[in-house]
């Protein structure tokens, strides 16, 4: 029996589906998944076949050893991830120990900003126009050409250290904030709404798109607004089909044979697509479960079959029919505080909630948000149509900020 490891860095919810099994579980190989001490429980009832290994995520070389070790004494087939954070190293055990799947220029692809940005320019694409924010002059050009522009990093995730850069002052000032500005780039600011798009790809065909808007004032780079995180599919429609058309082109580009894609682009004023970027990973914060809710298949164990070499049992034997509307509402917070009351899973028990997660508990710290998906609690739901999901999403907004209470510091 074949025998893949999975390094399973980050939130544990990530690897269950709506139902509350594990993905793991439909995996048809043997596993090893490494994780930290935190997430091991999480993974030990996921099937014989299925053997948890803890690590330490920062101890990088330590890591190396053990796969290195592993390999040698039971051979891999396939190195599995579905957390961001972990892409280049997979990419990289794989390049070094002869595995098949993404190496790292592959993965670089998916990864750098400008790499990506730069083959899908040459290919006709519609990127935004972006230099290395090192070249402070090419910048300062930038800037004037477009008047607004976003300072971004290369490799970042979650809209973490994104700056939205008005003028030569705040130029000045951020670099003043970065006296090092290399891994980062300069773009120009593209008005319009983000959309997520995202695909199934098997042997370089994408078996499934679905897209979805993020909300505007409710988008991923609200955080600090405190705004809550909200997305809703998209219906069967002109847009959703030239989004997808963006999606197998970029697909095509980039050459992915098998896996899964998280793509954001802008949709402007005037109906003109931009791309903005692409990950070969499941999108995070709720959009796996929104999509599972709407078309009955989970992107995590999707790009684990993928990359085990199982892709022709990724989709269901008769895809079911999207007859309801799905999003998700993930709720966030503009100030840290300690929670003096939070809302309680179980009174979200109304059978159009299909997954609730709240992991904080009274008397607990809460940091602000500092990530796109720094949630206090999310959730999955369905409606019948757009205006049906809008009056879910205030009324499920109300019931949660009644029973939550914060003390700020």
């Amino acid at each position: 029996m074949k025998h893949m490891l999975v390094l399973a860095r980050g939130n544990a919810h990530g690897f269950f589906d709506l139902a509350g099994r594990s993905v793991l579980g439909d995996i048809p190989c043997r596993l090893t998944v490494y994780t930290n001490d935190i997430n091991a429980p999480a993974f030990a009832q996921s099937g014989e076949h299925v053997r948890v290994e803890r690590v330490r995520w920062s101890d990088t070389a330590q890591i190396e050893q053990r796969v290195a070790a592993l390999h040698a004494a039971d051979p891999l087939h396939a190195i599995g991830v579905l957390d961001e954070k972990v892409m280049d190293l997979a990419a990289a055990l794989r390049q070094r120990l002869g595995i098949n799947g993404l190496h790292t220029q592959e993965a670089a692809r998916f990864r750098d900003k400008p790499t990506m940005k730069r083959l899908l320019g040459v290919a006709g694409v519609r990127v935004p126009e972006f230099v290395d924010a090192g070249d402070r002059p090419a910048v300062l050009r930038l800037l004037h050409r477009h008047g607004r522009i976003v300072v971004k990093p290369n490799d970042g995730l979650g809209s973490r250290e994104v700056s939205f850069i008005d003028g030569p002052v705040e130029l000045q000032d951020w670099y003043a904030a970065h006296a090092d500005a290399q891994g980062f780039e300069a773009e120009e600011f593209v008005d319009g709404v983000l959309y997520h798009v995202n695909a199934v790809v098997h042997r370089g065909v994408p078996l499934l798109t679905a897209a979805a808007p993020y909300l505007p004032g409710m988008a991923n780079i609200d955080f600090a607004s405190g705004s809550p995180f909200v997305s809703v599919m998209l219906d069967e429609d002109d847009l959703k089909r030239r989004l997808q058309a963006m999606s197998d082109r970029v697909i095509e580009v980039l050459g992915l044979v098998d896996g899964v894609t998280h793509m954001e682009c802008f949709v402007t004023a005037e109906g003109e697509i931009v791309f903005c970027e692409i990950a070969a990973r499941p999108g995070g914060g709720g959009i796996v479960g929104m999509i599972e809710a709407q078309y009955g298949v989970n992107f995590a164990r999707a790009a684990l079959l993928l990359e085990a070499g199982f892709g022709e049992r990724v989709m269901p034997p008769s895809q079911p029919a999207p007859d309801t509307l799905a999003g998700l509402i993930g709720f966030r917070l503009p100030r840290s505080g300690f929670l003096r009351r939070v809302p309680a899973a179980i009174d979200f028990g109304d059978d159009w909630i299909r997954a609730v997660t709240i992991d904080h508990e009274p008397g607990g710290f809460i940091a602000a948000a500092a990530h796109c998906t720094d949630f206090v609690g999310s959730f999955v739901f369905v409606a019948r149509d757009r205006g049906h999901f809008d009056e879910r999403r205030v009324e499920l907004t109300q019931r949660f900020n009644k029973a939550l209470e914060v003390e700020p510091v």
